[in-house]
């Protein structure tokens, strides 16, 4: 999210735009003296002179016999606990300190992160590129409908109908609305975290390196308002977008998942993102969507926009929704679904730290597992995080005391944990895909 300046949004919205620059740019002090924390009292009211992006103001399409659009009230659009991070500061840089570690010790993993890039730019081809375009053009809306396919072809099919016909719109205001999608917001758009890394994108760095991928010779997806690198916004939304998805609609989360990480690699084809901008994308987005899910009152929120998909979907094929995913074609198997994400978790790099250090699960992961494992407890859905989680090691595994306290996000696995086998004996002996965790 806010990788790049709006297109095609009325002036208010840019002047929106600016005005969270300016926020960001008074952030970034702030987080260095510790100064940021919610307000006591905050009244937050939707922007009316955006209202063609609010979803109560469209009319839906009613079916007889559907069910009927019901848009959140006012109110839904207030405050909530996590529009400030949990970590120091508000925001996800203690997420991602690690980058700094990589910059300071590691000159040849940044030779290789901008090698990786280039490589993946240079050799893509027009099915990728094409993808990678519509993939950069939807932060401003429509995320979901260029998601989509991560619901298979015939799901996805009447999800893009339905999202055509207005009939989400609570799914559109929390997770569909660009920029103004609720369930984001400043803390979690990675604003802050770029202005403190400042670190310049490939395409910059390298100009006779990369290709540029225009839209028909249109370069205005390469104009990204001299924001930086490092997490990649794009990667970051993908993520926290996919991973509530994923929680909402466990069915589909190892292949809503790698959606996400495929969006990410996108960003490497269309050469604005070194792969560490990705992994870091990652890692913030699902951060951030930890904090909204461990949020009552937004979970609550996000609850009614997954019924609000459960009940549509299973209008539209006259079946529940696991027997649908089961029956029709999907984007991914499950198996090669984890298999992509898990290797875009490192994007081919190799360890650069202690491959035998322990594992730190984030305080807010395992409560992203409650609704695929809903019989366990926290404390046993953290082992089946660890009992899938990458090895130690790899570029952004922060080991050092600020990275343990934020938790590995870079080591946690969450298409692999969804996806795994767990058993609970009568001891009470916990089992993940047939070993004691």
């Amino acid at each position: 999210m806010n990788d790049r300046p709006r297109r095609g949004i009325p002036a208010a919205p840019t002047s929106a735009s600016q005005t969270t620059r300016v926020l960001t740019l008074a952030l970034v002090p702030a987080l260095g003296l510790g100064l940021v924390a919610a307000p006591a009292q905050a009244q937050i009211e939707p922007p009316a002179v955006v209202g063609e992006y609010l979803p109560a103001t469209k009319t839906p399409v009613q079916h007889e016999g559907a069910p009927v659009p019901r848009p959140f009230g006012v109110e839904e659009y207030g405050w909530y606990i996590s529009d400030i991070s949990s970590y120091t500061g508000g925001v996800y840089y203690d997420v991602v300190a690690g980058f700094n570690d990589l910059r300071e010790n590691h000159p040849d993993v940044m030779a290789e992160s901008l090698d990786i890039v280039v490589d993946v730019n240079n050799n893509a081809d027009a099915t990728t590129i094409a993808r990678a375009q519509v993939d950069a053009a939807a932060d401003d809306a429509d995320l979901l409908t260029a998601l989509s396919d991560a619901f298979g072809e015939n799901l996805g099919g009447h999800l893009r109908t339905a999202l055509a016909e207005n009939r989400l719109p609570k799914t559109r205001m929390l997770l569909d609305s660009g920029y103004l999608s609720r369930a984001g917001g400043l803390a979690s758009s990675t604003l802050v975290e770029k202005e403190i890394f400042g670190y310049a994108r490939p395409f910059e760095v390298a100009p006779d390196r990369i290709t540029k991928h225009t839209d028909g010779g249109d370069d205005d997806l390469y104009e990204l308002g001299g924001t930086k690198a490092f997490p990649s916004g794009h990667t970051n939304q993908a993520s926290w977008t996919t991973t509530l998805l994923a929680v909402l609609l466990p069915e589909l989360a190892p292949q809503l998942l790698a959606r996400g990480a495929e969006a990410g690699y996108n960003r490497m084809v269309m050469g604005v993102h070194y792969p560490l901008d990705v992994i870091g994308g990652r890692m913030t987005g699902q951060a951030a969507a930890g904090d909204r899910w461990n949020d009552p009152q937004m979970r609550g929120v996000l609850k009614q926009a997954g019924e609000e998909i459960r009940k549509e979907l299973e209008w539209r094929t006259g079946k529940p929704l696991a027997e649908a995913v089961a029956e029709y074609s999907a984007y991914r198997s499950t198996k090669a679904a984890v298999a992509e994400y898990t290797e875009r978790m490192t994007h081919g790099f190799d360890p650069v730290g202690d491959t035998d250090a322990r594992l730190t699960v984030p305080q807010a992961a395992p409560a992203l597992l409650s609704t695929a494992f809903p019989e366990l407890s926290w404390d046993q859905r953290a082992r089946v995080l660890a009992a899938t989680a990458l090895p130690s090691g790899y570029p952004l595994d922060d080991q050092t005391t600020r990275g343990r306290d934020a938790g590995n996000w870079q080591r946690i696995n969450l298409a692999a944990a969804f996806a795994a086998e767990v058993s609970v004996g009568a001891d009470g002996a916990l089992t993940v895909n047939g070993q004691p965790a």
